[in-house]
Parts: structure tokens; sequence; C-alpha cells
């Protein structure tokens, strides 16, 4: 094991906390500022496994969640234009990077993350979170990535928590 495969281990560790925090909140301006960070410290621990495309569209994640996030604080909401704007990006990221089929799973899951923090409603964002995150399965396992693998896995059962906590048992 190298140094920078024992980085995007911890990367991922880290990355997870911030998911599962992220999933465990209640208002969705605290959903969005955990996912910032956890996308991008996630991003990071992809680049030192060398999976390009996961990372570059992890910080494609962190910066639709920014702009976001700073819409959230400024009660403005997104337009048609900024939602094909990050759709458009994805796709072009994704061509950039694409090697095999494998690289199709983070332009799947980059279009569900955008279909995700567009959401008004926090239901609506953990539901759809939830099917993005169960993409990056297949991903981790066949670039080794275990920590992230692990990650994702915590991040699902915090989603599926979270959903049983604020969506099905409050009703």
């Amino acid at each position: 094991m190298d140094v920078l495969y024992i980085l995007a281990q911890l990367f991922a560790f880290v990355a997870c906390g911030l998911n599962v925090i992220s999933m465990q909140c209640k208002k969705r301006k605290s959903i969005l500022f955990f996912l910032i960070l956890g996308n991008i410290i996630g991003a990071v621990g992809l680049i030192f496994l060398k999976a390009y495309a996961g990372a570059l569209i992890q910080f494609v994640f962190g910066v639709e969640t920014i702009i976001n996030y700073v819409l959230e604080i400024k009660g403005k909401k997104n337009t048609p234009m900024l939602v094909a704007f990050y759709i458009l990006l994805s796709v072009i990221v994704s061509i950039i990077t694409f090697e095999s089929y494998i690289d199709i799973i983070p332009l799947v899951s980059a279009i569900l993350h955008t279909i995700t923090i567009i959401q008004e409603k926090e239901r609506k964002i953990r539901y759809i979170n939830l099917s993005s995150l169960v993409l990056w399965i297949p991903y981790y396992i066949v670039f080794d990535a275990w920590a992230n693998l692990i990650t994702c896995l915590c991040i699902v059962v915090s989603n599926v928590v979270s959903i049983f906590r604020y969506d099905i048992k409050s009703k």
C-alpha cells in the first residue's frame, strides 16, 4: 500500500462522516452545507485513487451544491438555465474523462445529484439522493475504493434512517 492509497481511504472516511451528518440534518441549508464538504473531500480522495471520472463529477457536485447553498441563503431558487448548465457540465466532464463503461455511473449519479439539490422539500432530497448513492457502489468496487464503498454504504444507511425518521415516522 502506498501513501496515496492510504490518504484516499482517510479522505473517504472523513467524507463519510460529513455526508452522514448531512443526511441527519433536518433543514435544507444544513444538508447542502455538509454535502459541499463531503463531496469536495470525497473528490480529492478519488483523485488519489486515479478514479478521475468519479473525482471530477464529485467536484462538479461540490460546485453545484455551493451555488445552491448560496441561492438558499439569499432566498432565491434555481433557474431552468442553471439546471441545464449543471447537467451540461456533468456531460462534458464525463465525455472528457470517459475510459470505460463504468465511467457512465458518475454521469448518471451526477444527473440524479442535480435533481437532488434543486429539490425544495427535504423529503425529496433524501429519496433522490439515495438513488444516486446506490449507483456508486459498483464504481467503488471496480476501483478498489474500499473505504469509499464503506463510506457509501454508511451514507446509504444514514439516508434510510433519515427517511424513516423524518419522512415515515413523523407522518
